[in-house]
């Protein structure tokens, strides 16, 4: 038995083998349906997706084989991985390499070999597709260009892995620029707010009418780039996975209501009025919530709703309780939601465009958290729009007991 020479490239085709995080998965159907095809069409027992690490050949694809691995030393596809053509053994008995090879003396008795390598991108050849047979015999040359042409496929499955894994690496190197740089943002956002409504409060001096109204305008622009800041972060952490949700029982009446007097303020700003609408039966209800989530979640429906409303409008927020749920609703009687671009509404940083949202200006991320939010809940999220009538967003939460 004469073991293959190691190719040249040996310490580029490992890292690369390495680098796709292949090794040892389960199977797949896109490899197995390439092997199911090699052996139909090559008319044999056995076909391989076969991948030659440092050690050993391991098998993403075993058609017609329960082994998964051998060692590389006696491995064919060894010998296979050290040219760009198929390679074949027609009868590994007559053939001074193999003929006395365990593995075709013994199980899995490979008498008749082709291997068609795997060849990357980079010309890194990590393996083949294999035809395995137990009786000396030919290939056709249709049989070749067949096992070549699914030999091609297979590279692409390979190339599409690591395409996606770069994919994934870039993604998670965004979310955690993003993190850092809103993370670095915050604090000193925070300081100059918290500073600029001391000012605003006269509590450091009076000022003058010209001074208040420049700081106002700092204030307020201020707190927006923090609101920014705040929803670029926390849709960071929620495509992270990393967005804590604390559950507890709350009444969710108290929760609403506390919601509502937070946003009371920027519904004036906005020249509409808000409303709360439930059956005092109801008022005893309890959920099982992240109260400062769930407020943040009814914070943006309702400046949503507050941002398209006409002039001296209402905001509605209504509580529907069923057996099992509670549902809140928060209904605005603007322009609503053109049928093209209702299906864009959950999409992080699309904001439909109508006369009225330009009240205030906002990042286009509020209703993609809020959705991931409600769904850690284990609740549900949507909408209900007629154009120029008017737009409903609502969620569901399940119910709970009340204590005692």
């Amino acid at each position: 038995m004469k073991s293959a020479d190691i190719p040249e490239n040996e310490q580029e085709r490992i890292r690369l083998l390495n680098e796709l995080g292949i090794l040892d998965t389960l199977e797949e159907q896109a490899y197995d349906d390439l092997t199911y095809l090699a052996a139909q069409i090559c008319n044999t027992p056995i076909a391989l997706v076969s991948l030659v690490d440092s050690h050993r050949q391991w098998f993403k694809s075993h058609y017609g084989l329960n082994a998964r691995e051998t060692p590389r030393d006696v491995a064919f596809c060894s010998h296979a991985i050290l040219g760009d053509n198929i390679f074949v053994v027609e009868d590994s008995s007559k053939d001074e390499r193999f003929h006395d090879n365990p593995l075709a003396i013994d199980n899995p008795n490979v008498i008749f070999y082709a291997g068609a390598p795997l060849v990357m991108s980079d010309k890194l050849r990590l393996g083949t597709l294999c035809v395995i047979g137990h009786e000396p015999r030919t290939i056709s040359n249709n049989q070749k260009k067949a096992l070549e042409a699914l030999a091609r496929q297979a590279v692409n499955q390979l190339e599409l892995r690591l395409k996606i894994k770069e994919l994934q690496s870039l993604d998670n190197a965004k979310d955690e620029f993003i993190s850092m740089v809103s993370h670095e943002l915050r604090t000193p956002l925070t300081s100059i707010c918290g500073s600029l409504s001391l000012l605003s409060s006269n509590k450091l001096g009076q000022l003058d009418d010209k001074q208040h109204n420049m700081v106002e305008i700092a204030s307020r622009n201020s707190s927006r780039l923090l609101c920014i800041v705040n929803d670029i972060l926390d849709n960071a952490r929620l495509e992270a996975g990393k967005l804590d949700i604390i559950l507890k029982p709350h009444r969710i009446i108290a929760i609403l209501e506390k919601a509502i007097e937070l946003n009371k303020p920027y519904c004036d700003k906005c020249n509409c009025d808000i409303v709360l609408k439930y059956n005092k039966l109801d008022s005893s209800k309890m959920i099982e919530c992240d109260e400062n989530r769930l407020i943040q979640v009814l914070t943006n429906l309702i400046s949503n709703a507050a941002k398209v409303s006409r002039d001296e409008d209402i905001v509605e927020v209504s509580l529907v309780i069923d057996d099992k749920n509670a549902r809140i609703e928060v209904l605005d009687h603007g322009a609503g939601i053109p049928d093209d671009q209702q299906k864009f509404i959950f999409q992080k940083f699309k904001q439909v465009e109508t006369s009225g949202n330009m009240k205030m200006p906002g990042t286009g991320l509020g209703l993609r958290i809020s959705k991931q939010i409600i769904e850690l809940h284990g609740g549900t999220i949507g909408f209900e729009s007629l154009p120029n009538k008017y737009t409903k967003f609502y969620f569901t939460i399940g119910l709970i007991n009340n204590p005692g």
